[in-house]
C-alpha cells in the first residue's frame, strides 16, 4: 500500500530501458471507494468504477528532480451512459504526488507525462480531431501490453522458455505477423518475428522534416499515424543478455509531439517508463503517452479439469479451462496462493502462457508435497480455481531399473526394441537418452519414449523407451533420464550378445535308460550357465564357444515318443530360453547279449581264446534284443583299420550275410581280412533313431600262418642242424621256428613265391635235429614271446 504524503527518493535500482531512455519511475494506483487505503496498482486494475480514486506518485532516485506535469486520459466502457468519448483530466505538477477521482466507468485509461508541462487543450485537441482515434488508442493500449509483456519475458533472467514463447505469439499477433514455428528454438523465433516486422515498418515513417510537417498532416490521417505510434525503424534482437533495441517514431503534431511509452516492471509495483528521448524539433512540446485497457470484467472462472501433478523447486503450466474472454485477462489476477486444507495460504509466483490455457507456475515457495487449491485476488475481490492442484517432491529415480523381460530382449544388432522401466513415478520425465558406459569417446543419443498418461499426469509408475540396438555392440550402457528441472538420472543396461544356439539337438535317449552323455553343437554354448530338464538331473561339461558335453541322468522313467523341453539360463539373462524337444525319448536301445564266432577248421596254427583268424571267412551266432526290421549290424575295429563293416537285415552279397533266425537271434558272416592283424574286432547293432547298442567285443584279428608241408633233410650227423622246408600261405608270419619250446630258430629269410602255385610260398630255416620223429613243431609270431602249437608233426 502507498502513500501520497510525499515523494521521497527511494532505493531503487536504476532504470533500464531496452528501447529509447528512461523517462522515470512513477507509481501509478487505485483506491476503491470501499477502502481508500487499499489502493492497487493501476497496471492490473480490472474494472475502473465511478467514484474510484486514481493516484499518481513520483518515484525519485537520489537527486532526481521531476519536472513538468501529469494527467490522465479516460475512454468510457459505455460512451452513451457517460455522454462523451473521453474526458482529459485537470494536469497536475510532476514533481508530487496527485490524485483525480474517476468520473464514470472507464475502458481505456492514457497516462500522459509532458516534461515541459502540459497543455489541455493541445491534449485534447490531439485526442479529438480523428474519429478513429478512440479505437486506436485502445488498439495503442493492446500492443502496450503485449510489448511489455515481451520485455519482461526477456529481460528476465529467471523466465521460462514457455513464457518467453507465449509472449512472443501474444506480440506477433498484435502486429499481424506470420504465426511463429513452435519447434524452432525460442530465440531463432524472436528473429523472425522483428525481421518480418522490420521492413513494414521502416516503408511507414510518419516523421518528416519540420519543413514538411504540413504534408504529413495533409497525406495521412491522425488514426494511420497512431496506427504506427509504437515500433519504427529499425527493430533488432541480439541473444545471450544483450538489450533488445528499438527505436520508437511517435506522431507529429504542430508545435506538440506525443511520442508513446511503455513500462518496465519495478519492485513494490512500480513502473518505470521508457520513451524516445531525442531532441524534439525548436518550441515545440513533448508529451509521452502510455496506455492501458481496464477489461471491465468480473474475475475468471477457472477450473483444473485434469489431473495435473507439478513438481516441487520448478516453473511449471497447469492447464485450465475457461472461456476466451476470461483467459484474455487472467494474467490480471494479483496475489496467487496455493492452500492446503486447514493451513495457511502460500503465496506463489503465476505468470499467463499465452493463448494456450495454461498458467506458469513458480513453486519455489516453501510449499510441501500435497494437494492445494488455487486462489487469486481480482482487484479487490478473491477467487479460487475449481479443481485441485498435486504438488510432488521430484524423484531421484535411483529405485528406477528396466524390467527384466526387457533387459532379456536388448540384444545387439537386432533394430528397435521396446524397453520397460519401472520401480518409481516417471511423470516428470522430459527426455531420454542412452550412452556406452566406459567409454570415453562415446555421447549420448537420444531414445524415444512414452508416459502411460502424459508428462504431470500423476504417479506413473511405468515408462516405455525404445532402443534402437542395430547399431550398438554388446557391453554395458546407461540410460540418462531428464525431468523438467533439467537434472539427469542414470539408470544402467545391458545391450547382450546374441543367445546361443545349438544345432544337434534333441538328444536321444531310449527308453529305460537312465544316462546319456551328448556333445552340443553349434555357437556361443560358452554362454550356458545351467540347463534344466524335467525330472533329470544335467551337467554342463567345460565352457566353449562351439561344442560343450552334457551328461542327462534322468531321475523318472519316460515312455517311448515323449518330447521334454530343456530351459538354457544364459549370463546376464534373468529369464531361460526354452528349447521345444531338446530330448526326446525313444524305443529300446538294442543290445548284444552275446555272440558265438565260428574259427576255420583246417587252421594249422593255434587261436588263443578270444582271438579270431585273420584273412578268412568267419560266422558269429549272436543273440540280441530289440531287433527291429530296419536293424544292422556294424562291424568294426577301431580308427584306421580297415573300416566299418555295415550289414543290413536280411542282406547276402558275397561273404555278407545277416539273417534273423529268431526274435533275439540273429547269424552274421563276413571277411576278415577286411581289418589289420591285431585290431580288435566290434559288432554294433543300430536301429535308427532308438540308436545303437554298446559295442560288443567279438574277438582279436590275428594272421596265422597257413603250413601244408613240412620237409627235414637230415644233416651228416644225428646232432647237426637239419634244413627245414615250409610250403604253404601267410609265412610271412613266422618269426621264430622251434621243435621245442625252449629251443626256438630265428627265421633268417623271407618265404618265396612257387612258381605257378597262386598264393603259394617256400619258406627254409636251418632247425637242430629233431629230438622225437613225433615232435610237434612250434612258431612265433612277430612281437609275441610265447610260442603257438602246429598241427604239423612231419
Amino acid at each position: 500500500m502507498c502513500s501520497l504524503a510525499v515523494a521521497i527518493a527511494a532505493p531503487l535500482p536504476p532504470l533500464v530501458c531496452p528501447a529509447g531512455g528512461a523517462l522515470g519511475a512513477v507509481d501509478l494506483r487505485v483506491a476503491s471507494s470501499r477502502d481508500a487505503a487499499d489502493a492497487l496498482p493501476l497496471r492490473t486494475i480490472n474494472r475502473l468504477e465511478e467514484g474510484e480514486i486514481l493516484q499518481y506518485r513520483p518515484v525519485l532516485r537520489t537527486g532526481e528532480v521531476r519536472r513538468g506535469e501529469v494527467t490522465f486520459v479516460l475512454l468510457p466502457a459505455n460512451k452513451t451512459a457517460a455522454g462523451e468519448d473521453l474526458m482529459v483530466l485537470e494536469p497536475k505538477a510532476a514533481a508530487k504526488p496527485q490524485q483525480w477521482e474517476v468520473p464514470w466507468r472507464v475502458g481505456v485509461i492514457v497516462f500522459v507525462y509532458g516534461p515541459s508541462g502540459l497543455n489541455t487543450k493541445k491534449v485534447h485537441s490531439f485526442l479529438k480531431r480523428d474519429d478513429e482515434v478512440v479505437a486506436q488508442l485502445a488498439d495503442y493500449a493492446e500492443k502496450t501490453a503485449q510489448t511489455e509483456a515481451l520485455l519482461t519475458a526477456l529481460s528476465s533472467p529467471n523466465t521460462s522458455s514457455e513464457s518467453v514463447e507465449a509472449a512472443m505469439k501474444g506480440f506477433a499477433s498484435q502486429y499481424g505477423l506470420t504465426p511463429l514455428d513452435r519447434t524452432a528454438p525460442t530465440g531463432q523465433q524472436a528473429m523472425i518475428m522483428f525481421r518480418t516486422l522490420n521492413p513494414v515498418i521502416a516503408a511507414s515513417d510518419p516523421i518528416s522534416p519540420q519543413g514538411n510537417t504540413q504534408g504529413l498532416q495533409e497525406a495521412a490521417s491522425l488514426a494511420t499515424t497512431v496506427g504506427a505510434l509504437f515500433f519504427g525503424s529499425p527493430v533488432g534482437l541480439a541473444a545471450g543478455g544483450t538489450a533488445m533495441v528499438m527505436e520508437l517514431r511517435a506522431i507529429a503534431f504542430p508545435r506538440a509531439e506525443f511520442r508513446s511509452s511503455f513500462s518496465q516492471s519495478m519492485p513494490n509495483d512500480v513502473m518505470g517508463l521508457c520513451g524516445r528521448r531525442d531532441p524534439a524539433p525548436a518550441h515545440t512540446h513533448v508529451a509521452y503517452l502510455w496506455a492501458s485497457r481496464i477489461p471491465n470484467s468480473g474475475p475468471p472462472v477457472l477450473s483444473i479439469d485434469k489431473p495435473s501433478t507439478l513438481p516441487l523447486t520448478v516453473k511449471s503450466p497447469l492447464p485450465l479451462t475457461g472461456n476466451d474472454t476470461d483467459w484474455k485477462f487472467v494474467d490480471r489476477a494479483r496475489n496467487w496462493t496455493l492452500q492446503q486444507e486447514g493451513a495457511k495460504p502460500v503465496p506463489i509466483k503465476v505468470s499467463k502462457l499465452g493463448d494456450t490455457k495454461s498458467l506458469e507456475l513458480d513453486l519455489n515457495a516453501s510449499l510441501k508435497p500435497g494437494k492445494y487449491t488455487l486462489a487469486a485476488n481480482w482487484d479487490w475481490d478473491h477467487f479460487q480455481v475449481k479443481g485441485v492442484v498435486d504438488v510432488k517432491a521430484l524423484n531421484d529415480l535411483k529405485s528406477a531399473q528396466v524390467v527384466a523381460s526387457s533387459q532379456d530382449s536388448l540384444v545387439a544388432k537386432t533394430g528397435k526394441v521396446p524397453v520397460a522401466l519401472a520401480g518409481t513415478d516417471f511423470e516428470f520425465v522430459t527426455k531420454v537418452e542412452i550412452e556406452h558406459m566406459n567409454d570415453k569417446f562415446a555421447t549420448a543419443s537420444a531414445v524415444p519414449f512414452v508416459l502411460p498418461r502424459g508428462l504431470r499426469q500423476g504417479d506413473q509408475q511405468r515408462m516405455d523407451i525404445q532402443v534402437n540396438t542395430i547399431d550398438l555392440d554388446p557391453g554395458d550402457y546407461r540410460l540418462l533420464l531428464t525431468q523438467v528441472d533439467g537434472k539427469s538420472h542414470p539408470v544402467n543396461l545391458k545391450i547382450l550378445p546374441a543367445p546361443p544356439a545349438v544345432a544337434n539337438l534333441p538328444v536321444l535317449l531310449n527308453e529305460g535308460a537312465s544316462d546319456v552323455e551328448f556333445l552340443l553343437k553349434g555357437r556361443r554354448l560358452d554362454l550356458l550357465q545351467r540347463v534344466e530338464v524335467a525330472g533329470a538331473t544335467v551337467e554342463l561339461g567345460p565352457p566353449r564357444d562351439d561344442e560343450r558335453t552334457i551328461k542327462l541322468h534322468m531321475i523318472q522313467a519316460n515312455a517311448a515318443g515323449t518330447s521334454l523341453a530343456a530351459k538354457a539360463y544364459i549370463e546376464d539373462r534373468s529369464e531361460p530360453l526354452t528349447f521345444a524337444d531338446a530330448v526326446r525319448i525313444v524305443g529300446p536301445r538294442p543290445s548284444i547279449v552275446s555272440a558265438k564266432v565260428s574259427q576255420p577248421p583246417d587252421v594249422d596254427v593255434q587261436l588263443q581264446p578270444g582271438e579270431l583268424a585273420g584273412g578268412v571267412y568267419l560266422s558269429a551266432m549272436m543273440q540280441v534284443k530289440h531287433l527291429q526290421s530296419n536293424s544292422v549290424v556294424k562291424l568294426d575295429c577301431g580308427h584306421n583299420t580297415g573300416g566299418t563293416v555295415v550289414i543290413r537285415l536280411g542282406q547276402r552279397t558275397g561273404p555278407l550275410s545277416l539273417q534273423q533266425l529268431a526274435p533275439d537271434q540273429i547269424f552274421v558272416s563276413f571277411d576278415s581280412s577286411v581289418w589289420y592283424n591285431g585290431c580288435r574286432l566290434t559288432a554294433v547293432i543300430a536301429n535308427g533313431k532308438e540308436g545303437d547298442s554298446e559295442p560288443f567285443q567279438l574277438g582279436r584279428i590275428v594272421r596265422v600262418p597257413s603250413i601244408e608241408t613240412l620237409q627235414t633233410s637230415a644233416g651228416d650227423a644225428a646232432t647237426e642242424p637239419s634244413l627245414t622246408t615250409l610250403t604253404g600261405q601267410n609265412l610271412e608270419t613266422i618269426e621264430k621256428l622251434g621243435w621245442s619250446v625252449e629251443q626256438p630258430e630265428t627265421v633268417q629269410s623271407l618265404p618265396l613265391p612257387i612258381d605257378g602255385s597262386g598264393q603259394k610260398q617256400r619258406l627254409q630255416i636251418q632247425l637242430g635235429p629233431r629230438p622225437d620223429p613225433a615232435a610237434p613243431i612250434y612258431v612265433w609270431l612277430p612281437g609275441e614271446s610265447s610260442p603257438r602249437l602246429t598241427k604239423l608233426k612231419s
